[in-house]
């Protein structure tokens, strides 16, 4: 019941850069995003997805990766001013920030902070940024100092990409896709494994996977949800000895997805 409690953390919906699955999408979009970054013609990244495939995920691990050897900047959401961006860009080159200071002067400094060097900036959930914001992009984008990377819904994303900002200007759009039931039985595995839960990754086959997956379609936000639920009914089985649900079966998984909504009962 101990180790059902302790694998169901793992499946929370919080980000560790310490662990990274490589689903065949994530490795694609990886490794066209470890190809572009650094990349001087390319000043504008996009990762686009449906909600809750990843993208988040790879934004943070690809920053602590890239921050080994180069600058970065990482923003977890849209809602800052150009100042609060400017600071980060300022902390990075080691200026002291005074923020009574002009925008035009705050860009003069910093173009010359960063003349010769190149610096990528990570901004999550980009669908939701505001015309200036785009327009400030732009404008530090077009020095070809600063790179960015920015991780937004699919359907946002391609009407973002309409915009005049970015119609004309060189870029790379990168698509990130859900998971197949193979996927998702590996990841299951690989997670488990890493945290020493081999008894309970053993639990898990291509059965058990293909019917979650079919349940979640695929979504890694959705399956650890689901994987989440499943490990606290397991939990609970085992605390109150109800023999019938102390091991997974079609009928404990569908009481899963009965249990976060996926399915109704009629």
């Amino acid at each position: 019941m101990r180790e059902f409690e302790a694998a169901k953390e793992l499946f929370k919906d919080a980000i560790d850069p310490s662990f990274y699955f490589d689903s065949i999408s994530a490795e694609i979009a990886r490794k066209k995003l470890q190809e572009s970054i650094g990349d001087e013609s390319v000043p504008l990244i996009f990762i686009v997805g449906d909600p809750g495939v990843g993208k988040s995920h790879m934004m943070r691990f690809m920053h602590h990766a890239t921050a080994v050897r180069s600058l970065t900047v990482f923003i977890d959401h849209p809602f800052f001013e150009p100042k609060d961006l400017f600071k980060q860009l300022y902390d990075v080159r080691g200026m002291e920030f005074l923020p009574h200071k002009t925008q035009g002067e705050m860009l003069e400094e910093l173009f010359e902070a960063f003349v010769g060097l190149r610096c990528t900036i990570f901004i999550d959930e980009a669908q939701l940024l505001n015309d200036d914001q785009f327009e400030l992009i732009r404008i530090l984008g077009d020095y070809k100092l600063f790179q960015f990377v920015l991780a937004m819904h699919k359907d946002e994303g391609v009407r973002l990409l309409r915009k005049k900002q970015f119609q004309t200007r060189s870029k790379w759009v990168i698509e990130y896709g859900n998971l197949d039931e193979h996927e998702v039985l590996r990841y299951i595995h690989a997670l488990l494994m890493s945290h020493s839960y081999g008894d309970i990754a053993c639990m898990f086959s291509k059965s058990e996977a293909k019917i979650i997956t079919r349940y979640t379609q695929g979504n890694f936000r959705t399956i650890k949800k689901f994987c989440y639920t499943l490990m606290k009914l397991l939990a609970y089985a085992h605390k109150n000895n109800l023999a019938k649900y102390r091991k997974i079966t079609r009928c404990l998984l569908t009481m899963t997805a009965l249990d976060i909504g996926l399915i109704h009962d009629a």
